[in-house]
C-alpha cells in the first residue's frame, strides 16, 4: 500500500475512533470508571466503581459472595443495605455529582464465571461488578491488575503500553459507549503488530504462542485490511486474539476468545478468525436490538457477519456456488414441520435454529445484493455501521440503510422472509416457439410453501446453441408467467442454476439430518456404541427398540456398529449393493442413504470408530465421511434438480 494511501486510511480510522468519542460525550453518557484487581489462583476479586453522574435508578445486583466494603456520594459515605440475592439499594442527596463503590470477595467457578490460574472468563452476565437496573450505555474506562504471569483483555480498546512485571500486570481499556462490560484473564504470552493504525495481539499460552501466534497475526491483518475496505473504519484501536481452555469462539469488543484446542486447527485462522473479526462490527459493534417482538426483530449480526467473512473467503476461492448449494442442502435438512421465523432467532445454540439465523439469513442478505448490486450493497452496510455504531439496531434498520444506498425500499421484502417460516418450493412450464426474427420462449414460475408468496427475482438461464443468456423474472405472487425473445433457437431452460434463491431443494441426503429431527432415532447395533455415537453428534437420539421398517417408518434413523454387523443389517433390509460398494470402503465410515431416512455409522474396529467420531460434528454437511489410514474423505452424493430444468435440445 503506498505511503500516502496509508498515512489516509490511518488518518480516517483515528478520526473514526475520535468521532465515536465525541459522539458520546455530546449524548452526555454517565462516565464509568472500573478498577479490578483479580488474582485467578484464589479466586479473590477487589473493584472500585465510580459513576459520574450516579445512575436514576438506586438499585443495583452484586454476585452473592461478593462484599460491597464502601459506597461514596462525592467522596462521602452513603448508608447501603442489602438481601441474600445479592440486591442493593443505596441512598445519596440529589444533588449528588459521583457515586464511587467498592466491593470485594471470592468467586467461585461456576456455569456463569470461569476462574483459573489456566484462564478467567468474566462475562457481563456473571455479577461480578454492580449491574444498576437502569444504567443504560456509559463510556467506560476499565483498568485491570492481575498477579505476575498472568495478562488480561477487557470490554473496548487497550490504552497505552500494559505493565507487566515481578509485581503483577496492569492493563487499561475504553471504551466509548457501552453497556456491559467483560474481562478475560490467563497465563498468556504477548505479541502484536500495527496494521493501519489498529494494534492486532494475541494472548497465547507460551507453547500456542510459539507454534500459532505469527499464523494469526498474518490472518487477522489480511482480514482487518479487507473488511476495511468494505464495510468501513474497524471501531476500535485494538483487536486481542486470546486463548481459553475452554471449548469456545466468543466475540466481544475488541477482543475474541478461542479454546486452546481449537487454535491449533489449521483451518481456523483461515476461516473461523474472519468470522469472530467481522463481529467487531455486527454484534460487538453494531448491536442486535431484541426489543421487537414483531416486525424485524431477531438476530440479523450471525447472518451478516456469516456472508461477509465466510461467505466472502469462499467467494475469493472460487467456491461460492458450492458454499451456496451447500447451505441449502443443511437447510434442506430441517425436518419438515419445523416452521420457526428468522426473526425467532437470539442466537440460540440449538443446531436447527442456527441453521436459520446463519445460512437462512445469509441467503437473504445474498439475494439483497444480487437485488440492488455490489455498490449499493457494500455503501449500505457502510451507513448501517455509521449510523448504528455502538447503538442497537434490527433487521428494519439495516433494510433502511441499504434502501437508502439502492434508492429503492426494500424493507417489506425483508420484512416478509424475515417473519414467514419456510422458503418456497419453486416450479416452472415453458414452450419455446420460433418467429419471424428469432425464438420466444412462454412460460409460468410458481412458488409454493406455508408462508408463501415471497418477494422473488427469479434467475433464468437460458442455454443457446450459440451460448447462454441470463434473464430475472418477478415472483411476487403464487404465480407469474414470462415471455423471453431470443435470436438463437433455445435448447434448454433452468430456473436458478447457480443457487442463487433461498429456497427449497430437493437434494441428497445429508449427515445433519439425523441432528435436526427430534423424531431420529438410534439402532446401536453394539450396545457400548450408543453412548459415544450420540456424544459425537451433540444430540441425544431415541434409543430403537427393535429393528425398524424402513417402509412403514420415515422417520430418520442411525444404525451404528462394527463393519460387519451394519453390513449384514443392510443386507437385511435389501440393500445388499450398498453394503458391499459403501459399507466397506475405508476402516470407518458415516453415510446417508439416498431414496431413505436411513444413516449409517461402521468401521472395522473401535479406535477407528473414534477417529471418525471425533470429526464428524464438524462434516455433517457431506453425504459421506471415510476414514482410511490417515486420510479422511468427504464428499455429498450428486443430483440434478430436473424439475428446475425445461429441455428442448435433441
Amino acid at each position: 500500500m503506498p505511503n500516502a494511501l496509508r498515512s489516509l486510511l490511518v488518518g480516517l480510522i483515528a478520526f473514526a475512533l475520535l468521532f465515536g468519542i465525541v459522539a458520546a460525550r455530546a449524548e452526555a453518557l454517565p462516565q464509568v470508571s472500573l478498577d479490578i484487581a483479580l488474582d485467578p489462583g484464589s479466586g479473590s476479586l477487589e473493584g472500585e466503581m465510580t459513576l459520574v453522574p450516579p445512575p436514576a435508578s438506586n438499585g443495583f445486583t452484586l454476585l452473592p459472595g461478593l462484599e460491597l466494603v464502601a459506597a461514596q456520594a462525592d467522596g462521602n459515605a452513603i448508608a447501603a443495605e442489602a438481601d441474600d440475592d445479592g440486591r442493593h439499594r443505596l441512598a445519596w442527596p440529589s444533588d449528588t455529582e459521583s457515586l464511587t463503590l467498592r466491593w470485594q470477595g471470592r468467586l467461585e467457578e461456576d456455569e456463569r464465571l470461569m476462574v483459573s490460574p489456566r484462564g478467567s472468563l468474566l462475562p457481563a452476565h456473571g455479577g461480578w461488578y454492580p449491574r444498576f437496573d437502569d444504567l443504560g450505555p456509559f463510556s467506560l474506562t476499565l483498568q485491570i491488575t492481575l498477579p505476575s504471569g498472568q495478562r488480561a483483555v477487557g470490554t473496548g480498546s487497550l490504552q497505552g503500553e500494559p505493565r507487566a512485571d515481578e509485581a503483577g500486570y496492569r492493563v487499561r481499556h475504553e471504551h466509548p459507549r457501552t453497556a456491559v462490560v467483560e474481562l478475560a484473564a490467563g497465563p498468556w504470552v504477548e505479541r502484536s503488530r500495527e496494521v493501519d493504525g489498529v494494534r492486532l495481539r494475541t494472548l497465547f499460552p507460551e507453547a500456542l504462542d510459539e507454534a500459532h501466534a505469527e499464523t494469526y497475526l498474518d490472518h487477522a491483518a489480511d482480514y482487518l485490511q479487507r473488511f476495511v475496505g468494505r464495510v468501513g473504519p474497524y471501531p476500535y484501536a485494538s483487536f486481542t486474539m486470546a486463548a481459553s481452555p475452554a471449548p469456545v469462539g466468543l466475540a466481544y469488543p475488541g477482543f475474541t476468545l478461542l479454546g486452546e484446542r481449537v487454535i491449533p486447527l489449521p483451518f481456523i485462522p483461515r476461516t473461523s478468525l474472519a468470522h469472530e473479526l467481522m463481529h467487531a462490527w455486527w454484534g460487538a459493534g453494531v448491536l442486535v436490538d431484541y426489543s421487537r417482538h414483531e416486525g424485524t426483530g431477531g438476530n440479523w449480526s450471525e447472518a451478516l457477519t456469516t456472508y461477509l467473512a465466510d461467505y466472502a473467503l469462499d467467494k475469493a476461492r472460487g467456491e461460492a456456488r458450492e458454499t451456496r448449494r451447500r447451505w441449502l442442502l443443511d437447510l434442506a435438512a430441517l425436518p419438515d414441520d419445523f416452521d420457526r421465523r428468522l426473526a425467532d432467532f437470539r442466537g440460540q445454540r440449538d443446531p436447527a435454529m442456527r441453521l436459520l439465523g446463519y445460512q437462512h439469513g445469509a441467503m437473504l442478505l445474498h439475494m439483497l445484493r444480487q437485488r440492488i448490486g455490489d455498490e449499493a450493497f457494500d455503501e449500505g452496510l457502510r451507513r448501517f455501521a455509521e449510523r448504528h455504531m455502538h447503538r442497537r439496531a434490527d433487521w428494519d434498520d439495516l433494510a433502511a440503510a441499504l434502501s437508502e444506498a439502492a434508492g429503492e425500499p426494500l424493507q417489506a421484502s425483508v420484512e416478509a422472509w424475515v417473519q414467514r417460516p419456510g422458503r418456497p418450493a419453486l416450479a416452472v412450464e415453458a414452450t419455446r416457439r420460433e418467429t419471424s426474427d428469432g425464438w420466444t420462449i412462454a412460460g409460468v414460475l410458481e412458488q409454493s410453501g406455508a408462508g408463501a408468496p415471497w418477494p422473488l427475482q427469479v434467475p433464468l438461464t437460458v442455454e443457446t446453441a450459440a451460448g447462454v443468456e441470463r434473464h430475472r423474472v418477478a415472483l411476487e405472487e403464487a404465480r407469474a408467467d414470462f415471455s423471453l425473445r431470443l435470436e438463437k433457437e433455445p435448447l434448454a431452460l433452468l430456473v436458478d442454476p447457480e443457487f442463487d434463491l433461498l429456497r427449497r431443494v430437493d437434494g441428497p441426503p445429508i449427515l445433519r439430518r439425523v441432528t435436526l429431527d427430534p423424531a431420529s432415532r438410534l439402532l446401536a447395533l453394539e450396545a457400548s456404541l450408543a453412548e459415544p455415537v450420540s456424544q459425537a453428534l451433540g444430540a441425544p437420539l431415541t434409543a430403537a427398540s427393535e429393528t425398524p421398517s424402513l417402509v412403514e417408518d420415515a422417520r430418520p434413523l442411525l444404525v451404528a456398529g462394527s463393519t460387519g454387523q451394519v453390513a449384514d443389517w443392510l443386507e437385511d433390509q435389501g440393500f445388499a449393493e450398498v453394503a458391499r460398494s459403501m459399507g466397506q470402503r475405508g476402516q470407518a465410515r458415516a453415510w446417508t442413504l439416498p431414496g431413505t431416512a436411513v444413516t449409517a455409522i461402521s468401521a472395522d474396529d473401535r479406535e477407528t470408530l473414534m477417529r471418525l467420531l471425533g470429526s464428524l460434528r464438524h462434516q455433517l454437511a457431506h453425504g459421506y465421511l471415510i476414514v482410511d489410514g490417515d486420510e479422511t474423505t468427504t464428499g455429498a452424493w450428486p443430483f440434478e434438480e430436473t424439475a428446475l430444468r425445461v429441455d428442448w435440445s435433441p
